[in-house]
């Protein structure tokens, strides 16, 4: 499995682009700090509505596909990700107005499977603190797998693996990433 980062390379320097010429919201800043610059995208509340009933429909009644639930606002989309389900989509697609552009992302786990993993995860923060590993996120990459953020991703990734075998485990920090990926079992 290939953990797609160009995308996010590419959308970045894209963002910083297209902010300079957006409007900033009004805001007070703090004595002798800069003032904040917050886009507000002409689309972002309709996008935001759309995403929440996909949320809404994929956890209440697809949750065995349902991965997660995104925005584009620059493209103006709704992206959904699942793992693969034409019923699904044909709900999403019921769901949501003509007009709405909508991209789905094939997902490998769907986001209940990553969310108990995660939680387990969590539970286990004690655990990695006594062996000097401090767990500084937990969390998931929609449909891909559970994310780990520690100090020292290049260190710890083996043992994290060794106590989740099987698990699609992300571990990282700042960006730089050790992707394991285990047979589901």
């Amino acid at each position: 499995m290939k953990v797609r980062t160009l995308l996010l390379t590419l959308a970045v320097p894209a963002v910083i682009a297209l902010t300079a010429g957006a409007q900033p919201a009004t805001a007070q800043p703090a004595a002798g700090q800069p003032e904040p610059v917050i886009i507000d995208w002409p689309t972002q509340d309709k996008l935001l509505g759309w995403a929440a009933a996909v949320e809404h429909e994929g956890q209440q009644h697809h949750p065995e596909v349902y991965a997660g639930v995104a925005i584009d606002p620059i493209l103006g989309t709704v992206v959904v990700h699942r793992v693969p389900s034409a019923a699904f989509d044909d709900a999403v697609r019921r769901l949501l107005p003509p007009s709405a552009a909508v991209r789905y992302v094939d997902a490998v786990y769907p986001e209940r499977e990553l969310a108990a993993w995660a939680a387990e995860v969590v539970a286990d923060i004690d655990y990695w603190r006594e062996r000097g590993v401090e767990l500084n996120l937990v969390g998931s990459r929609p449909g891909q797998c559970v994310l780990v953020g520690t100090e020292d991703p290049v260190r710890d990734a083996a043992s994290i693996g060794a106590r989740y075998p099987g698990w699609p485990l992300c571990v990282e920090h700042d960006g730089g990433a050790v992707t394991l990926v285990g047979e589901q079992g």
